[in-house]
């Protein structure tokens, strides 16, 4: 069942990419010092290959897929590391719970030989407190689960979205004054401008 599941994913992740796999029409002119005259000829140039979201989104269902293909590696211990902490904070409440919901059967039902000695400073209301605490923090635990997994996927699309981002130093604000012409009033209309470059 699961190599059938397995199976339907990469049919779909290989259809998505045929699909929506965008060729950038932009033409990069090949440099005439870097290539041979008999190789290729001066005129051709080289189409190049978008960064598509939708790849990374569909990768990022295996997680930390989405950000390898991304090329953010150091991203992956630590969607791993905030998986398996909630993971084990799932496994450990659900058994807490499972202790005291078993310990308050035994205790209804009169079967002393499965009674843990440890639980026999609580009475059946603290019990059943401590496996309500036990279940709500198992609960939490798991929606912290679900959390960190749609992060992955949110954080794989919008780095593919930003991919090409252009960081550079030239970052700058600037106050300048304005004069604008208000042609309806037949005035000039005088002030400050911000201008952000980046």
């Amino acid at each position: 069942m699961r190599f059938r599941l397995f199976f339907i994913f990469l049919i779909l992740l290989f259809t998505l990419n045929n699909t929506y796999s965008q060729v950038d029409t932009t033409l990069v002119p090949v440099d005439s010092t870097t290539v041979k005259e008999d190789k290729i000829p001066l005129t051709d140039s080289i189409l190049l290959k978008k960064h598509n979201p939708v790849i990374a989104s569909c990768l990022s269902l295996i997680p930390g897929a989405g950000q390898i293909y991304n090329k953010k590696w150091w991203k992956v211990p630590i969607i791993y590391a905030g998986l398996g902490v909630a993971g084990y904070f799932v496994y450990d409440f659900a058994h807490q719970c499972n202790l005291f919901k078993n310990e308050f059967i035994y205790r209804y039902k009169g079967e002393i030989a499965k009674l843990n000695p440890d639980f026999a400073i609580y009475d059946d209301e603290n019990l059943l407190a401590l496996r309500n605490d036990y279940r709500r923090n198992m609960e939490i635990s798991i929606a912290a689960v679900i959390i960190i997994y749609m992060l992955n996927i949110i954080d794989a699309t919008v780095d593919a979205h930003l991919f090409y981002f252009d960081i550079s130093d030239d970052l700058s604000l600037s106050i300048q004054p304005v004069i604008n012409n208000d042609l309806l009033r037949n005035s000039f209309n005088t002030g400050f401008a911000l201008k952000l470059k980046f």
